[in-house]
């Protein structure tokens, strides 16, 4: 893999790593808000608590999300980027391009993902 592209996709890693936490935050300040409004029946609390749990489940993917991306600048950093964490090998810059904080090459990745019998 070329400078150029290691840019590119650094750049974009960086972009995607600034969306997943302006969403973080957008959410955490929609549901402050909510909470500070006044309580009202069963149904808005009810309501309020099944908000809190999406938000709950959302941030803990966006968390992997990021944790992924930052994994991924790291290797930029340390010039070890696009390389497979399994087998060694480079990940196809198509992969890159489609799925920039991707750990494995596309046939370590379907091995993985193959049922055990």
């Amino acid at each position: 893999m070329n400078k150029k592209d290691t840019d590119q996709l650094k750049k974009i890693l960086v972009h995607k790593k600034t969306e997943l936490l302006n969403k973080v935050k957008n959410v955490q300040m929609e549901i402050g808000a909510k909470e500070h409004e006044s309580s009202g029946d069963e149904i808005d609390t009810a309501s309020q608590s099944a908000d809190k749990e999406i938000y709950f489940e959302l941030a803990a993917a966006d968390k992997i999300a990021m944790s992924a991306i930052d994994d991924a600048i790291a290797k930029i950093e340390k010039g070890i980027y696009g390389k497979c964490e399994c087998c060694g090998k480079d990940i196809d810059i198509k992969r890159l391009k489609a799925l920039p904080w991707g750990r494995y090459c596309i046939q370590c990745q379907e091995e993985a993902e193959k049922p055990r019998r």
